[in-house]
């Protein structure tokens, strides 16, 4: 099961003019749109059948290529950013973090 913790919405990260909204650990039973879907339905209040197709913004075969594969060799460090309701969902290994 996943962890989802609220991030304090007045601090800003480093380097950048984004607040982070939300952060949720990354869990090897979940795949990762999944996670991203969810945690974009908690910050917006909603359910996740309210929000818009993800697969409209990304391809969900890829993006669990490369987070969900085993083993993970060869892909430290791996970081990708993208926009999905007004939120930048930032995807790591570990972290699926959303900023406004």
């Amino acid at each position: 099961m996943h962890t989802m913790s609220h991030a304090n919405n007045d601090r800003a990260s480093a380097g950048n003019d984004t607040t982070i909204v939300e952060r949720v650990a990354t869990a090897a039973d979940t795949s990762t749109t999944v996670t991203i879907v969810r945690a974009v339905a908690e910050a917006e209040s909603v359910t996740p059948g309210e929000l818009p197709v993800l697969a409209d913004v990304i391809d969900p075969e890829s993006l669990e290529g490369l987070f969900d594969s085993d083993p993970a060799v060869g892909r430290s460090g791996v970081r990708l950013s993208f926009e999905y309701c007004g939120y930048v969902v930032e995807v790591t290994d570990e972290l699926v973090t959303l900023r406004k």
